[in-house]
């Protein structure tokens, strides 16, 4: 699937529901379905299946999310399965999110430390990483004990390396070219 065809459905979905003036809801609807196709493998097999027809799937569809996302959500995923592109459904959230919080200012970094944050810590990093990118941040903290001290930050394909063991690892190569 190409990206080009990714991003052309979830801008789609984007300029609707900005016309519907309801873009958090269809946002709450994309993230709603995409945590439900994670933890259920039978809508998961539902839209990725060729030998499932489309009215078989339409009518699932409708059974399951009609009256209970909106209007515009619904008849997204309508068109999806008509033009047969289901199996890529979330991919076009996804992208969709992505779009969204690209067009609000948001990023979502993932901020990995050797240990579990303060809150008051948490607020901090949120503070300057803020600062330092001049956007809204929502950062996703992880613990990874491997990284023995420090932390690292990625934001998208960028990253801040500021752990000890990428210290020890610069240090490791800097000594191997000198013996």
């Amino acid at each position: 699937m190409s990206a080009k065809l990714i991003h052309r459905y979830s801008n789609s979905l984007y300029e609707a529901a900005v016309e519907a003036k309801n873009v958090s809801k269809v946002a709450g609807d994309c993230e709603g379905i995409l945590s439900l196709m994670a933890e259920s493998k039978e809508l998961k097999i539902l839209f990725d299946s060729p030998v499932i027809s489309k009215e078989k799937k339409t009518n699932v569809i409708n059974l399951i999310f009609k009256g209970k996302i909106e209007t515009l959500t619904l008849n997204f995923i309508l068109l999806i399965i008509k033009n047969q592109r289901e199996n890529f459904i979330k991919q076009f959230f996804e992208s969709f999110l992505r779009v969204k919080d690209n067009k609000e200012g948001i990023i979502k970094p993932v901020f990995t430390s050797a240990v579990e944050l303060k809150d008051a810590e948490k607020k901090k990093y949120k503070k300057d990483i803020d600062a330092l990118t001049k956007k809204n941040s929502q950062p996703v903290f992880e613990v990874n004990p491997a990284l023995i001290g420090g932390f690292t930050i990625s934001v998208g394909d960028s990253m801040i390396d500021g752990s000890v063991k990428r210290q020890l690892e610069m240090m490791k190569a800097i000594l191997k070219t000198k013996i």
